[in-house]
C-alpha cells in the first residue's frame, strides 16, 4: 500500500501545529498568572491612592475605583479587596517593610507592596509610603486567580470556535506547501519521463531547480550514462552474435540441402537430415529477426520511404481462397480503395506479413480471420481479428515482449518465435504509428494499428 506524501505533509503540520497552540497555551497561562497577579497587585496601589478618602466604606471605596478605572477587566478584583486600618480594623497580618518579599513599585513610588504567606494563605498587600499606619488594601492570591480564570474559561472558549478555521487554514496551507514542494519533483519527472531505451544517449535537459537537487540530478544523470552504456553493449553484443551466425548457419543449410539430395529418397538418414535442415532454417529466421531487432533497437534501421498504396499491397495478402483451402479459414475484409502510405516499403510489407501469420496461427479450427483497413483524418487504422483458443489472461500486457508465446502447454505444437509481434512494434513505431492489442468481450483477438499516412521523417 502506497503512503501519501502529501498526507505526511499534512498530518506533520497539523501535529506541529498542535504542539505549537498547546506549548503556547501552557507557556501563557503559567506567565499570565505572574502579570496577572502583579497588575492586580499595582491596581490596588492606584485604588489606594486614587479613593483613600472613602476608607471608611468599603463600598464607596469601590464605586470610586470602579469610576476612575472604567473598562478595565481587572478592575473586578476589587470585589475581593479587604480593607484595613492598623490603628482600627485588624489586618489579615503584618505588612513587614523589611521582609525580603517587600518592593516598591517604579510606576508609582508613593505606594509600598507586600507579597508573602500567612497561615498558608498567600497574600497581597499594598499601603501608602512611608505610612506605618493608616489605611491598607489586601487580597489573596487565590481570589486574583478567580479573575485569571474567567479570562482563561473565554480564551479557551474561543479557541474551540476558532478550532475549525485553523484546521481549514492549515489544510489549504499544507496543500499549498505540498504543491510547493513537489513542483521540482514533478518537473523532474516530466524531464524523465520521456526517457526510452532509444535516447538514453541524447543530451537531457535536466536541471536542478534548486540546489538541494543538484545531488538528486547528478546522481540520476549519472545513472542514465550507465544504463546508455549496458544497453549499448547488449544492443551491439545481439547484432554481432546475429550477424556472425548468419555465415555459419547458411553454410550449415547448404550443405544439409546437399546431403538430402544424395541421400536414398525417404529414408531414416534423409528424414533427420531434413529435420536438421528445418531447424537451421528456424535458426536463421531467429538471428535475421534478432538483427532486425537490434538495429532498430539502435535506430540504425535503414528505411527507405516511398509512397505505396497500402490498400493494393494488403489485398495483395488477402486471398480467401487459399486461406479456406490450406488453412480451413474463412477470411472477410473491408478494405478501403486508394489509400496511399509514405513508408518503407519492406517493412511495410514484413508488418502485414507478421500480422496475417499471427492471426492464422493462434486460431481455432474453421476459424475466421477479419480484416479491415480504413482513414481518418491524415492516418489509417488497420485492424485484423482473430478468434483464439485458451488465450492467456496476461496476453494484452505481454503480447509485445520478445520470445512472449502465452501458454506454453498450448503454445509449444505451434511454430513461431514469439518476435513477430515484436518486430510488428517495432515497425509501427519507426513510421510514427501504435499497435495495440486487445482481448473483445467475444474471446477474440483484436490486433490495431494506427499510423499517420505521411509520418515525419
Amino acid at each position: 500500500m502506497f503512503r501519501s506524501y502529501k498526507f505526511r505533509i499534512f498530518m506533520l503540520m497539523l501535529f506541529a501545529t498542535l504542539g505549537i497552540i498547546f506549548s503556547n497555551r501552557l507557556i501563557a497561562q503559567f506567565f499570565l498568572a505572574k502579570q496577572l497577579q502583579d497588575a492586580i497587585h499595582i491596581d490596588m496601589g492606584r485604588a489606594l491612592q486614587a479613593c483613600s478618602e472613602k476608607s471608611t466604606d468599603k463600598q464607596a471605596f469601590l464605586t470610586c475605583f470602579k469610576l476612575k478605572d472604567q473598562g478595565s477587566v481587572i478592575s473586578n478584583a476589587s470585589d475581593f479587596y479587604v480593607l484595613c486600618d492598623s490603628a482600627g480594623a485588624a489586618c489579615p497580618g503584618s505588612f513587614d517593610p523589611e521582609a525580603s518579599n517587600f518592593r516598591m513599585s517604579q510606576s508609582n513610588p508613593m505606594m509600598q507592596y507586600w507579597r508573602g504567606r500567612i497561615q498558608d494563605v498567600e497574600w497581597m498587600a499594598v499601603r501608602q509610603a512611608g505610612q506605618s499606619t493608616g489605611l491598607q488594601v489586601w487580597i489573596k492570591s487565590s481570589d486574583a486567580d478567580i479573575i485569571r480564570e474567567k479570562l482563561w474559561a473565554l480564551r479557551d472558549q474561543n479557541l474551540w470556535r476558532v478550532a475549525p478555521f485553523v484546521i481549514l487554514f492549515l489544510m489549504i496551507l499544507t496543500w499549498l506547501a505540498a504543491k510547493i514542494i513537489m513542483r521540482p519533483i514533478l518537473n523532474i519527472e516530466q524531464s524523465i519521463a520521456t526517457l526510452n531505451a532509444n535516447n538514453l544517449g541524447q543530451n537531457i535537459q535536466l536541471k536542478a531547480p534548486y540546489r538541494e537537487f543538484e545531488s538528486l540530478v547528478n546522481v540520476y544523470k549519472e545513472l542514465l550514462q550507465r544504463l546508455n552504456e549496458s544497453f549499448t553493449h547488449a544492443r551491439r553484443f545481439a547484432s554481432d552474435a546475429s550477424h556472425e551466425l548468419r555465415t555459419p548457419l547458411t553454410i550449415l543449410r547448404g550443405n544439409t540441402e546437399q546431403l538430402i539430395a544424395i541421400l536414398p529418397l525417404g529414408s531414416e538418414f534423409q528424414v533427420r537430415v531434413r529435420g536438421i535442415s528445418d531447424e537451421v532454417d528456424r535458426l536463421i529466421d531467429i538471428t535475421e529477426k534478432l538483427l532486425l531487432l537490434s538495429r532498430a533497437d539502435a535506430n540504425s534501421l535503414g528505411q527507405t520511404f516511398v509512397d505505396v498504396d497500402l490498400s493494393q499491397l494488403l489485398t495483395q495478402f488477402i486471398k480467401p481462397e487459399e486461406d479456406e483451402e490450406q488453412w480451413h479459414l474463412s477470411l472477410n475484409h473491408l478494405v478501403e480503395p486508394g489509400l496511399i502510405w509514405h513508408c518503407d516499403k519492406t517493412l511495410a510489407i514484413q508488418l502485414i506479413h507478421n500480422l496475417l501469420e499471427n492471426a492464422r496461427k493462434y486460431n481455432i479450427p474453421r476459424g475466421w480471420i477479419r480484416v479491415m483497413l480504413t482513414r481518418d483524418q491524415g492516418q489509417f487504422q488497420l485492424t485484423v481479428e482473430n478468434p483464439s483458443l485458451h488465450i492467456p489472461p496476461d496476453l494484452a500486457h505481454h503480447a509485445f515482449d520478445r520470445f512472449y508465446r502465452g501458454d506454453a502447454s498450448h503454445t509449444r505444437q505451434i511454430d513461431g518465435l514469439g518476435l513477430g509481434l515484436s518486430i510488428c512494434a517495432e515497425i509501427a513505431r519507426i513510421h510514427q504509428g501504435v499497435l495495440t492489442l486487445r482481448i473483445t468481450e467475444t474471446q477474440t483477438v483484436l490486433l490495431t494499428l494506427t499510423a499517420p499516412l505521411n509520418a515525419p521523417l
